[in-house]
């Protein structure tokens, strides 16, 4: 009889166990819970308001006219730029915001009254080096399994548009810029979806053949090799969809006062065309970041992150938030833009192109509170830097910020004329970093942005970076 019992006890004791491992437990949405819930009643205002909700847009609902009344767009610094530029369907934000910060630099160099770069022809060799570097790494790490973490990272994005300040400066310091209509957008560079589809199909199927070749027991010279035949079947691939980069061309400009420069048209490389549009170089800038969560006054770099394989991954000052904004502030007080990475897509009222905090009143509608501080946020992954664009004007009152006059690369019919008005609130809660040129910074800053960084991993949240779209 006892063993009997012992046997019960020990077969129930297996059963709990059991339902437990299985999910089985207390921490289910029970029976129970379930019942209270429904029985649970609400009052009449909350009845009438999920009627308002279910039937339109929350946004609609939620949106606080009373700031929107408030807004108006003075700025009392505003820069000196180009017509609006649009990066369409395409996620070359961070490209866009880059030659932003140049255009009025070549404008003022060359007397133009406006002044694209190609976007496409940075673009071209943008692809070509992430190729290089997703078909290195194949290589490189062939003896790690397919579900190694940092591999895994490598695989799932090859190809993508995005990017960041770092990417574009490298691009720009090799291969130099040229004028938009020497070599204009197609239509896979506008609408870059496709392309980046099929382009990804031929990597993913060449990195398996160089994973299978060095695994194998061949050299890493002829997986070299391989390698390099594969890059012109995707440089062929580029020529198709955004057409063959030019490696010299002429150009002719009107400058403001109208007179055509010279009888002769003027011969460039990309590189010499580059030296005389912007003979200052772009070496001459710091990052400087805000990550709550992560100690201030140090270097930061992540690992994986950069589009050319022989160049540094990108490295940030981390900084608190009051020290971006005053940089920001002197820059642009001095006639500098700005280049910044933000979450673009909180509290964006686009149909006026407001950036502010509370122009939506969710949590009066819902009757909830949605007040994690920036550092929570960050961890969770409710925020991220997701867009580049650029500061081109400071309303300031009393010598401090109100609102920042933005730059966008979403074309004219966004925003009020392609452009957005940032106030400072919203500063403080979505900024994450900012490129300043080291004149502005002080001394002591300068020092620091030389110092030997930390190493974040890739899958930090900052990972987020190299994918500025």
């Amino acid at each position: 009889m006892k063993k009997t019992m012992v046997a019960i006890c020990l077969s129930l004791l297996l059963l709990s166990f059991g339902s437990l491992a299985l999910g089985k437990g207390n921490g289910g949405l029970n029976a129970g819970l379930i019942k209270r819930l429904i029985a649970g009643k609400s009052d009449d205002a909350t009845r009438t308001m999920a009627d308002i909700v279910a039937a339109r847009n929350v946004k609609d609902i939620a949106l606080n006219r009373e700031l929107v009344n408030l807004h108006n767009d003075f700025i009392n610094h505003e820069l000196k730029t180009g017509e609006i530029t649009n990066q369409k369907s395409s996620g070359r934000c961070w490209m866009f915001a880059g030659f932003n910060v140049l255009r009025p630099k070549v404008m003022q160099n060359l007397q133009l009254k406006t002044f694209e770069f190609s976007e496409n022809y940075l673009m071209f060799w943008d692809k070509m080096e992430k190729s290089n570097m997703f078909l290195q790494n194949m290589i490189e790490m062939a003896d790690l399994p397919l579900d190694d973490r940092e591999l895994q990272i490598i695989i799932d994005g090859p190809l993508g548009d995005g990017g960041w300040w770092t990417y574009f400066t490298g691009l720009v310091e090799k291969y130099g810029v040229v004028p938009k209509d020497v070599m204009p957008e197609t239509y896979n560079s506008s609408a870059s979806g496709t392309m980046n589809r099929i382009m990804t199909l031929k990597l993913g199927q060449m990195g398996v053949e160089l994973r299978k070749s060095v695994r194998g027991g061949n050299s890493i010279k002829d997986a070299t090799s391989k390698k390099e035949i594969m890059l012109a079947q995707i440089f062929d691939l580029l020529v198709l969809n955004l057409g063959r980069p030019p490696v010299d061309f002429r150009w002719r400009y009107e400058t403001e006062d109208t007179t055509i420069t010279g009888t002769i048209e003027e011969f460039y490389t990309p590189r010499s065309f580059y030296k005389k549009a912007l003979p200052g170089g772009l070496n001459a800038y710091v990052a400087l970041f805000n990550y709550p969560g992560k100690e201030f006054y140090k270097n930061y770099s992540l690992r994986q992150s950069r589009n050319i394989y022989d160049q540094p991954n990108f490295t940030i000052l981390n900084l608190p938030i009051d020290s971006l904004k005053h940089y920001a502030l002197v820059s642009v007080l001095d006639s500098t833009p700005v280049w910044f990475a933000c979450d673009v897509g909180k509290e964006n009222y686009g149909k006026k192109g407001i950036f502010a905090r509370d122009i939506y009143n969710y949590e009066k509608i819902y009757n909830l509170k949605f007040d994690l501080p920036k550092q929570d946020l960050i961890q969770m992954g409710l925020i991220s830097p997701t867009h580049a664009m650029t500061f081109m004007g400071v309303d300031t009152v009393d010598n401090l910020p109100r609102k920042w006059l933005v730059e966008n690369s979403w074309g004219k019919d966004k925003g009020v004329d392609g452009k957005w008005c940032m106030y400072d609130s919203w500063f403080d809660r979505y900024m994450f970093g900012v490129i300043i040129e080291k004149k502005y910074l002080s001394e002591n800053l300068r020092k620091m942005s030389q110092m030997s960084p930390v190493e974040l991993s890739p899958w930090d949240p900052m990972y987020r970076l190299n994918q500025l779209d």
